[in-house]
């Protein structure tokens, strides 16, 4: 009967090991420590299947719990338009993929030096397109062309 007892709360503890961390994303892209400071707006960002509101240059946004595990950050940026305007907004992902770890809480710093675009300029990494498809899929609503022609999008051209 111990044996029984013991075996089953051994169970019930394995069920209870949390899956999801803590995340709160930091819009670093003003951090004078970098070699550019691009103005970008974080108008609407994911991360391991949690959604975060806009954050501003310098803000961190509220703290979300998202699916522990690795992968980058997806974002819709805007330059220099803290309001947003879809005109003024690109498709923009981390080129590293970032680690959480269940139970952890942790503050992702979205800097120059680790984003990428479609119409990036020279020493920033382009957007592979499957990272571009995933920024399409969650925001449809935003228009952004095909990823063939991304560097047609309004923000690219100016």
């Amino acid at each position: 009967m111990l044996r029984l007892a013991t075996a089953l709360l051994l169970l019930a503890a394995c069920g209870d090991e949390t899956t999801t961390a803590t995340v709160r994303l930091k819009n670093d892209f003003a951090n004078p420590a970098a070699p550019a400071q691009p103005p970008w707006t974080v108008c609407r960002a994911w991360y391991n299947g949690a959604t975060f509101d806009k954050v501003l240059l310098g803000e961190t946004s509220a703290p979300r719990q998202v699916a522990a595990g690795l992968g980058p950050v997806l974002m819709v940026g805007a330059w220099n338009d803290p309001a947003c305007a879809p005109a003024h907004c690109l498709p923009l992902a981390t080129k590293t993929d970032e680690e959480t770890l269940p139970g952890q809480e942790r503050t992702i710093a979205l800097v120059m030096t680790n984003h990428q675009g479609p119409c990036p300029p020279q020493g920033v990494q382009p957007i592979p397109e499957a990272l571009y498809l995933k920024v399409l899929a969650l925001w449809p609503e935003l228009g952004f062309k095909p990823y063939a022609e991304r560097a047609q999008n309004p923000q690219c051209v100016k």
